[in-house]
């Protein structure tokens, strides 16, 4: 049997994954990327629709099964949802033309995954203001963020993952649709009837015949839906996205990481909420047993069971959070005994939520000699509203300050790391200054002191007491691991003399972190018996370790103090460290927005978030590319986001962390912990000071590895590989196709979607190939030998029909191309090898580049005009307003055009900068060339830029006359163009709104220079 294709490989909907996954960035409370920090996240929208697009065929395949396509009828149907919300598009929304979409079961699918909702689409049509981000996609989409949790609209998605699943299983009798949707209600009942008998009984942490039982059902139960489920790896698991939406999706869901930090960060985000966030029912004896008589004080009256007017027991709806809470509490309690007096209060009792630090350096002068901190600026709150700052008070060669509130004008003392000496004007420069602080002759200073009074952030200079308390601080044994020592790249500060991780830590912080950890350990002691209960305390002990490794991020010497919102910033702002010279020391034990407290409630928001969801992931700390780990082709899919090169130093920057976990957490995952710092040798990336330097080498390492996890996951997986790729550059591209072809995949679909940059976010036009990449693809037996002609026969052929297809489906510049790309790899990754005449070998880069000519063809074949104009509208599908080589523009003009390139640049289409070009705005084309359009057989883009520059302009009768002359036919060339451009123009962009303009007064326009008449002389009236 032929299998169908999966529904990724033939149709996604960008738009509409791109909204949601830009939203994405900016939610917050409950957000799996508010636990801990970690670096290059997928948005949790984009994971979703690719793991279910990756599962569930296409239905309109010849060989999708019958049960499945009967399925989405009954799903998705109009007849079983009310008011059809899976309705396709009646006009697609972001193409300038009346575009209705073709209301089928494919695109019922679509429109399941992601839909605009009708503001949405009225805006898009240029009719009404933007929506804000939570009312851009309808509330029965897959992907909208509210819906994570609705067990409705989830179970439509496991329903037909169900399907698709078990239709094709040859081990059993073919079903109906209703029959699996009947057997997955069964299985699915059966979890929720015995999480019920469980989660119901008193007292169930108990170790009791009941309570195994019980237990073991709601397993059993679970394995046995999981069982009848795909199963999904994702060998990069990272932060985690990819397996946390393969398990809500109800697939049996697996991941791997390397490094330990993200393996932690895994379990705390896609493990225990799923396994232990349940509701418990206590005793009252046992309630007070466990929490005493001043926990059960709290305990709200909704949560409390009367029986015959006695309290008899009391139910907790969350089980983890809650203890997690009480002993991030009993933690903080402990620690603030010891080390609280560390950080005095004020005379009102208040203790401050932060202290403003500078470091110190000595001018360079020797007759000078001034100590000075070494200040940027000087506001401490920067808003429109409220200004202060603080003023030096210099005294010879003496620095002091005031604070004051208003603006400043005062230059700051550091720029571009030198020191420009407030005391006498020398200037000192950076290699003076880094000689300064690796010698160790800097210092540190208390500036001023942040206090919070009711939610208003004032600032003071520091009293003597709290100079006093910095002066006899206890000592304290740091942490000896040392920083990488020639990695310019992302971890500058040992170029400062900062070389181990303790150096980024002040004395106190110091000992606020030795007394956080010393105090985990004592809460914990005895809590580990042997028992059943030693996971569910481990898994305690692991959050509250994340807990206190998220508070050390912000307890370091290298924050920022965010002037304009009065906050204090990590380190990590970027994916590096970069030097600082002032910073903030935050106050864990204040009542402000960073204290300890404040952070146990993000934590607590994820666990609630996600622990409702009864699918755990399946995590290990290892190496993927191990082909033993799976058996052959026992996986459905492997769905992941590899690494890119150099991007990002995942196993340097979380050394950061490492360091601290390993004292934390090394007796609870002794495998994960056993090294001095994180493996470095065998991760999945180029980082040259690995390799001594040496970037090539680097670069081989890299693909050496990448190709290898492939060829695993190729060998251990039955249907289909979706790869995220976070690069669109051709060097990218060519290490995909290579790695993918190398493992002997061949890619059968491509998709751009957004995922980072708002302003892109529907920009339809904008060709730059900024967002991330996701490719579909599929085991493949190349055979032989490929004739390059046959081959770009082959090529032009599939981007052709690629082209057709994807154009009536609203598909437009980039987001064509990217599609385009994938199906001219397929028809490449045929061949085991494709050669030219003379028997070289056809690279990567030369099949894009094909890919991109026959693509610029296929275009051009379906729009009538002149040669430029047709060359303006390709070169903007492919090309948008980027900068380009100077040699493409040839190879466009020659593709299916007769233009000497020499013409595009007289005609100033295209604007040289050396050996660069790009694609001339109207405005530019206007001042270039003042009779733009003049001539009676001027271009339709002349005519039509033309046009754009009189709507901009205030004479309206001009415009009047233009249109009359050259526009006055509605369905005519002219409008034509202009409906081109605004569906490939960059959104907001100064030529799309003229496009816009005139498209949307087109039939006034034209009414009006109808009526228009040139004004008629009076008879005796004399014209000069």
């Amino acid at each position: 049997m032929t299998n169908p294709k999966k529904l990724i490989e033939v149709a996604m909907p960008i738009k509409e994954i791109s909204a949601e996954s830009v939203r994405d960035k900016s939610i917050r409370h409950g957000h799996i990327s508010t636990l801990h920090l970690w670096w290059a996240r997928r948005p949790l929208p984009v994971c979703r629709a690719v793991v279910f697009a990756s599962l569930v065929p296409d239905p309109l395949d010849p060989n999708c099964p019958q049960a499945f396509k009967e399925a989405i009828e009954l799903v998705l149907g109009k007849n079983n949802n009310p008011g059809d919300p899976y309705a396709t598009y009646s006009d697609i929304p972001w193409t300038s033309v009346f575009d209705p979409m073709e209301d089928n079961l494919r695109n019922r699918l679509q429109m399941f995954i992601g839909k605009f909702t009708n503001d949405m689409q009225q805006h898009l049509l240029g009719k009404s203001t933007l929506p804000s981000p939570g009312k851009q996609l309808s509330d029965y989409n897959l992907i909208k963020w509210e819906n994570k949790n609705d067990e409705t609209i989830i179970n439509k998605a496991r329903k037909l993952i169900w399907v698709a699943h078990n239709a094709v299983n040859v081990s059993v009798e073919k079903q109906s649709a209703q029959e699996l949707l009947a057997d997955f209600d069964i299985h699915y009942k059966a979890i929720k009837t015995v999480e019920s008998e469980l989660y119901s009984l008193t007292d169930r942490h108990l170790e009791t015949d009941e309570s195994k039982l019980k237990t073991a059902n709601l397993k059993n139960a679970i394995e046995a839906f999981l069982n009848k489920m795909p199963k999904v790896f994702d060998p990069f698991a990272g932060g985690g996205a990819i397996p946390l939406e393969a398990a809500r999706l109800g697939c049996q869901s697996f991941g791997n990481d390397i490094n330990p930090v993200a393996h932690i960060i895994q379990k705390g985000s896609i493990e225990f909420p799923q396994k232990y966030g349940k509701p418990i029912t206590y005793s009252k004896l046992e309630f007070l047993k466990l929490y005493g008589e001043k926990e059960f004080k709290k305990i709200k009256n909704e949560n409390k069971i009367i029986n015959n007017g006695d309290l008899v027991a009391v139910n907790i709806p969350n089980r983890l959070s809650f203890d997690l809470e009480f002993y991030a509490n009993k933690l903080l309690e402990l620690a603030e005994k010891q080390v609280g007096h560390l950080y005095p209060s004020n005379k009102d009792g208040n203790k401050p939520i932060a202290y403003y630090w500078a470091r110190v350096a000595i001018c360079s002068n020797p007759s000078c000699k001034a100590e000075v901190p070494l200040l940027r600026d000087f506001y401490l709150a920067n808003k429109e509203r409220k200004k202060i700052f603080l003023n030096p008070i210099i005294t010879s060669n003496k620095i002091n300050f005031e604070i004051e509130k208003g603006n400043h004008n005062l230059d700051g003392w550091m720029y571009r790391a030198n020191l420009k000496c407030p005391c006498c004007g020398n200037l000192t420069d950076v290699k003076n200054l880094k000689n300064q602080f690796i010698s160790g002759k800097t210092t540190e200073r208390l500036i001023a002191v942040v206090e919070e009074v009711k939610g208003n952030k004032e600032y003071r200079l520091p009293y003597q007491t709290e100079i006093d308390v910095l002066n006899n601080l206890p000592i304290v044994i740091s942490p000896s691991e040392l920083m990488p020592e020639k990695d310019s790249q992302n971890i500058k500060i040992p170029l400062w003399g900062f070389n181990k991780w303790s150096d980024m830590f002040l004395p106190r912080q110091k000992v606020l972190i030795d007394c956080l950890i010393e105090s985990q350990k004592k809460l914990f002691e005895g809590k580990f018996t042997n028992t059943s209960n030693d996971d569910y305390f481990k898994c305690i002990f692991t959050y509250i370790s994340i807990l206190i490794d998220r508070t050390i991020l912000d307890s370091t010497s290298f924050g920022r103090w965010h002037s304009k919102m009065e906050k204090n910033e990590h380190p990590y702002g970027r994916q590096a460290i970069p030097m600082v010279f002032d910073f903030p020391e935050v106050n864990v034990f204040a009542n402000g927005t960073s204290n300890m407290l404040n952070r146990l409630e993000y934590i607590l928001k994820v666990i609630n978030s996600e622990s409702l969801n009864p699918f755990a992931s399946f995590v290990i700390n290892s190496s993927s590319g191990d082909i033993s780990q799976f058996g052959n082709k026992v996986l459905n899919a492997a769905i992941t986001d590899p690494p890119y090169y150099d991007a990002i130093a995942y196993a340097d920057l979380s050394d950061f962390f490492y360091t601290w976990l390993k004292r934390m957490l090394s007796d609870i995952y002794p495998l994960s912990f056993a090294v001095p710092q994180t493996p470095k040798a065998e991760e999945c990336t180029a980082i040259r000071h690995h390799f001594n330097g040496d970037r090539d080498a680097a670069k081989r390492h890299f693909e050496k590895k990448l190709m290898e996890i492939f060829k695993a996951i190729e060998h251990q997986t039955s249907d289909i590989v979706s790869i995220m790729f976070a690069h669109q550059s051709t060097e990218a591209w060519t290490t995909l196709c290579n790695s993918i072809l190398g493992a002997n995949m061949n890619i059968t679909g491509s998709w751009a979607i957004d995922t980072e940059m708002g302003s892109r976010m529907l920009a339809m036009g904008n060709a730059a190939l900024s967002s991330s990449v996701t490719v579909s693809c599929v085991p493949s037996q190349s055979a032989g030998y490929g004739d390059y002609k046959e081959v770009k026969k082959a090529i032009e052929a599939t981007v052709a029909r690629e082209v057709d297809e994807l154009y009536r489906l609203g598909f437009r510049g980039a987001d064509l191309l990217t599609a385009c790309f994938g199906q001219a790899v397929s028809e490449f990754g045929k061949y085991k090898k494709v050669e030219k005449a003379d028997g070289s070998e056809v690279t990567v880069a030369e099949l894009l580049a094909m890919a991109r000519e026959s693509a610029f063809n296929a275009l051009l074949k379906g729009f009538d005009g002149d040669e430029y104009t047709k060359f303006y509208i390709g070169w903007l599908q492919l090309n948008g307003f980027a900068e380009s080589d100077f040699d493409d523009a040839a190879t466009f003009a020659k593709a299916g055009l007769s233009i000497n390139v020499a013409e595009l640049f007289k005609e100033n289409i295209l604007i040289q900068n050396k050996n660069k070009q790009t694609l001339a705005t109207f405005a530019e084309r206007n001042k270039l060339k003042p009779n733009l359009g003049a001539r009676a057989d001027s271009f339709l883009i002349d005519q039509v830029h033309k046009a754009m520059v009189l709507y901009k302009g205030t004479n309206r009768n001009a415009l009047l006359d233009f249109i009359k002359e050259k526009a006055s036919a509605p369905d005519g060339s002219f409008w034509r163009v202009v409906t081109s451009l605004d569906e490939l123009l960059p959104k907001e962009c100064d030529d799309q709104k003229m496009t816009k303009g005139l498209l949307t007064n087109k039939e006034s326009l034209i009414r009006e220079s109808k009526e228009t008449q040139k004004p008629i002389v009076q008879q005796g009236t004399l014209e000069l």
